[in-house]
């Protein structure tokens, strides 16, 4: 594979930064990590009461304290709870209000087998949880969710990577508002102790990935699969053995199988570069990230050694995935700043326009991820849906700027109403800006089927993190215009695929205002 000369030079001595950077977390990681976040008494001392206004004088006539912050009154985790029964918010006081617990999960999994997760044991303790999706192939680890009981309310979020991903919500049971601020108190207080536990966990798990990373071999040019299908170099990047190194320990998932499969591994830093995380890159194109460990705000990066030289580089890029980021670096020249997902380019985002020169060119080239409405209508049209007698056509945003496609809803009405289907029903409602779509909400219900109703809500989300990471950058935005949108293409890496290395050094040197000089060595 052929790769430029600027990236054959730089190669050798990023690998030695990364070799530093690995065997050494800053002071400030040390002194940070595992701090408990500062309150004026203990978060695990107290129990907050339900008291109405009325019965604020009986409760401390009784021996209830009062925090005069939040207007409520408190017991001590020690105390009786004997004279405070009636207005203490346990599990009995839960299922009074008709919110039960059995009912609760049964209804979660209900909602996670509708974005094709596979259930398996639910556990509602906040935290993200990986899951399988259901595939043509069988069962992949390519989903997660979250499920917690927050302020009076269950609520969870449910990911699938390899399709849609939403937010769910119990909507059974009824709470008094004072119940309800008492919850919410509760909350804070727990929330102060999974903080605490949360940096101390992250740091030991840190220390844990840092150890069996330095003992992995350096990846070279074209000894992955990943990398041959990409087209692109490695950077940085490390290699594992599934059979003879570590990955079990690397991941922090104890249940990983040992196999024969090559897999890369992605060092993720922070802005202070010490390490964070880890994204492990499967042969078949998997992504996995160190269970436990911080990833918000974690990257990687390419064509600098350290974030101090971003700082002093002419220009700086920004990208979602390690492919697009190679491909862009090879493309240009240019430092790359390789943020993981759209959700953390912003966060990045946040975390590097701190040390950023607000005159250095900062150009994040987002994800195009156009085929939001398209995807919408393909769910539908699982239901049987009988065309309209006259097919409706969208204007789709389709890149930056009023980059527009259309699209033609045949077989779907776009009107916010229900429609009867052949195996159902469905409600399909779009969110215009100047006249373009933005986001796309359906509703289903399918006849004779398990789960009741499914709401998806999808946007081109490439596009619109990419957007808001320029804003909080001062910087530009640039999404890839494709002569074909056979395949659906996204990325940088599928411009450089189907178009050549040339056409993305064409697109970003639109939108930056120095000159690129670099090599025209199209990866196919």
């Amino acid at each position: 594979m052929q790769i430029t000369e600027m990236a054959r030079r730089s190669n050798r001595g990023q690998d030695r930064a990364v070799d530093r950077f690995l065997r050494s977390i800053p002071q400030s990681q040390r002194n940070s990590a595992g701090r408990r976040s500062q309150t004026q008494h203990d978060p695990a001392s107290r129990i907050y009461l339900a008291v109405p206004y009325p019965d604020i004088a009986k409760a401390r006539a009784l021996g209830a304290e009062f925090d005069s912050k939040h207007r409520l009154c408190w017991i001590a985790t020690t105390a009786d709870r004997t004279p405070f029964a009636k207005w203490v918010v346990d599990e009995s006081a839960l299922r009074h209000a008709g919110i039960n617990p059995e009912d609760v999960l049964a209804d979660f999994r209900d909602a996670m087998k509708s974005y094709q997760l596979v259930p398996g044991r639910v556990i509602p303790d906040g935290k993200w949880h990986c899951a399988n999706i259901e595939t043509r192939n069988g069962p992949r680890l390519n989903g997660s969710y979250r499920l917690e009981f927050k302020g009076g309310v269950w609520r969870g979020y449910i990911r699938n990577f390899k399709g849609a991903s939403g937010p769910w919500r119990f909507k059974s049971g009824t709470l008094s508002r004072e119940q309800r601020a008492a919850l919410e108190a509760q909350d804070r207080e727990r929330q102060a102790i999974r903080d605490a536990e949360r940096l101390a966990e992250q740091r030991a798990v840190a220390r844990r990935t840092l150890g069996i990373l330095t003992g992995l071999a350096r990846a070279g040019h074209d000894v992955h699969p990943y990398l041959k299908k990409k087209g692109v170099g490695a950077y940085g990047l490390r290699l594992a053995n599934g059979s003879t190194d570590d990955m079990a320990g690397l991941l922090n998932l104890a249940a990983f199988k040992r196999s024969r499969d090559l897999y890369l591994v992605v060092p993720g830093r922070g802005v202070d570069d010490s390490l964070l995380t880890a994204q492990v890159l499967g042969p078949d194109g998997s992504k996995l990230f160190v269970k436990g460990a911080r990833k918000t705000g974690a990257f990687h990066l390419i064509g600098a050694h350290r974030v101090a030289d971003l700082a002093n580089a002419p220009a700086v890029l920004f990208a979602e995935g390690y492919a697009t980021g190679a491909t862009l670096y090879e493309a240009t020249g240019m430092p790359v700043v390789v943020c993981f997902d759209a959700d953390n380019l912003v966060q990045v985002a946040k975390e590097l326009v701190r040390v950023l020169p607000m005159a250095q060119p900062k150009v994040v080239c987002a994800d195009n991820d156009q085929y939001f409405l398209d995807g919408a209508l393909e769910r539908i049209a699982e239901l049987g849906t009988s065309a309209p007698s006259s097919a409706q056509t969208l204007m789709v945003c389709a890149g930056a700027g009023e980059q527009a496609r259309e699209v033609v809803a045949a077989g779907a009405v776009a009107d916010g109403q229900w429609h009867a289907a052949e195996n159902g029903k469905y409600r399909l409602s779009v969110e215009r800006v100047r006249g373009l779509v933005r986001g796309v909400t359906i509703d289903i219900v399918k006849s004779a089927d398990d789960h009741p109703h499914i709401r998806i809500t999808t946007r081109n989300k490439g596009l619109e993190a990419g957007e808001e990471a320029a804003r909080i950058l001062r910087g530009r935005v640039v999404s890839p215009a494709f002569i074909s949108l056979i395949g659906r293409p996204t990325d940088f890496n599928d411009l450089a695929t189907a178009e050549g290395r040339s056409a993305v050094t064409g697109q970003i040197q639109a939108v930056l205002p120095l000159p690129l000089h670099c090599e025209d060595n199209d990866i196919r």
